[in-house]
């Protein structure tokens, strides 16, 4: 009875750090796309990259931000992920 209540409480525990982990993976790739994002502005309004160029990569990196939350994957781009499709 009392290991039966342990194991159900480190799995609550466990799922709490499983959610905490992932919510804060997703918030770092907000961050880090609103920064290239930044970025990608600053360098056309310098006329460092061509328009074309410009809305291509921010084309590319909204898409990007999109595929994370399509296929409820929030590590979906990160070097070492394994998209769901991929481990069946």
């Amino acid at each position: 009875m009392i290991a039966e209540q342990l194991q159900q409480n480190r799995s609550r525990e466990r799922a709490k750090a499983v959610k905490f982990s992932r919510e804060q993976v997703e918030q770092s790739r907000k961050i880090v796309h609103d920064v290239q994002a930044l970025e990608l502005e600053r360098l056309a309004a310098l006329g460092q990259i061509p328009p074309a160029e410009y809305k291509a990569r921010i084309v590319a990196l909204e898409e990007d931000a999109d595929e994370g939350t399509r296929h409820d994957n929030p590590y979906q781009g990160w070097y070492g992920s394994v998209d769901r499709a991929e481990r069946r």
